[in-house]
């Protein structure tokens, strides 16, 4: 069971936003662009993450600890390879990303915010985007051999336009369910900024859900 468990949690960690396409564009034609520089993502102050990219701030709950920059990298490797081994749109996702906080109770409740930038390259539109990380997690699931249900939705948060992608993964035998994973994406300052929920126990799960929600309030 516990093999099962990990192979899981490695598709839960993929940054789901990173999927620039390859065409640049002539930067000299970008207008109206808020341009961040090079200088630090953000910092952890009074048990909050405050993130110098843009207006948002997310305290990081009780009991949770910082999750290291390695075993994050290890994960998101795992997800890439499975992306482009069963999805058809998987050799378009690429490593252009950065993490900004991410925080876990366990390996197997944890919470992680990525943003990347689509400063001068050929970006989609958000419903395109929408359409292209759906149709990717299900042939990347499928693929897997996964029992999983997937349902999607658009809500507010704040002042931002969030999609929000829900995944229930099963017990291959039992049907049990064995993990949630909660999926939000949001265009944000001409960059794309996303984060991953995933949990196995429901009350860990609305401890992160509502510690994301009303960090844009």
């Amino acid at each position: 069971m516990k093999k099962l468990y990990f192979n899981l949690l490695l598709l839960t960690l993929i940054p789901v936003h990173s999927f620039c396409q390859q065409k640049q564009v002539n930067s000299s034609s970008i207008k109206e662009e808020i341009i961040i520089g090079d200088h630090e993502d953000g910092k952890i102050e009074d048990g909050k993450y405050k993130c110098n990219l843009f207006d948002w701030q997310i305290e990081i709950p009780e009991g949770f600890t910082i999750t290291s920059k390695e075993r994050t990298k290890e994960l998101e490797d795992k997800g890439y390879e499975a992306m482009k081994e069963h999805a058809t749109e998987g050799k378009n996702v690429t490593r252009s990303s950065t993490t900004l906080i991410s925080f876990e109770k366990d390996k197997y409740n944890i919470f992680s915010a990525n943003y990347e930038s689509l400063i001068g390259k050929k970006k989609m539109t958000f419903d395109e985007y929408k359409a292209f990380m759906f149709q990717l997690l299900e042939e990347t699931y499928s693929g897997k051999g996964l029992k999983y249900d997937i349902a999607k939705s658009d809500l507010k948060l704040g002042k931002y336009d969030f999609n929000k992608i829900l995944v229930h993964l099963y017990h291959p035998k039992t049907d049990a369910l064995i993990l949630t994973q909660e999926f939000y994406s949001s265009y944000i300052n001409n960059h794309l900024y996303t984060a991953g929920i995933n949990y196995q126990s429901e009350d860990l799960g609305y401890i992160m859900s509502y510690n994301f929600i009303k960090s844009f309030k």
